[in-house]
């Protein structure tokens, strides 16, 4: 389960595991703008789990309280065996409509999730959403 926002609008500190139902549900239906991008998560978390990416982790206003976010800012942890479908590959490389993506390595993916999107721009702690299938 998703938690409630803070007083601030971000989730609580940690990394939240969600379906993509439940992320749809809490973060994709409240605009336009969030349906579209909703469409762009669940193409990517396709693409990525064709690929053999091992975890998939969303931050930035996607999953905060704005109406209108700018973008859904996406790390991918990748590993042993990547990539496991190259054409799911070259697709994420490529980029996909309203993501920032980064395809990154263990240590790229813990500085992700404990440093960039671990904390706002004031440094302050906050959550993320973890993609589960």
């Amino acid at each position: 389960m998703i938690p409630a926002f803070d007083d601030s609008g971000f989730l609580p500190p940690g990394i939240h595991p969600a379906t993509p139902a439940e992320i749809e549900a809490r973060f994709g239906r409240e605009s336009e703008l969030r349906r579209v991008q909703m469409e762009s998560v669940r193409w990517m978390a396709d693409l990525a789990i064709r690929a053999g990416v091992q975890r998939i982790v969303l931050n930035g206003s996607f999953v905060t309280d704005i109406m209108e976010p700018n973008d859904v800012d996406c790390v991918l942890l990748i590993g042993r065996g990547f990539p496991a479908d190259p054409i799911a590959e070259g697709e994420l490389n490529a980029g996909l409509p309203l993501l920032e993506m980064k395809l990154v390595g263990q240590a790229d993916f813990d500085d992700y999730v404990n440093v960039t999107f671990g904390t706002n721009r004031m440094g302050v702690p906050k959550g993320m959403i973890e993609v589960i299938p």
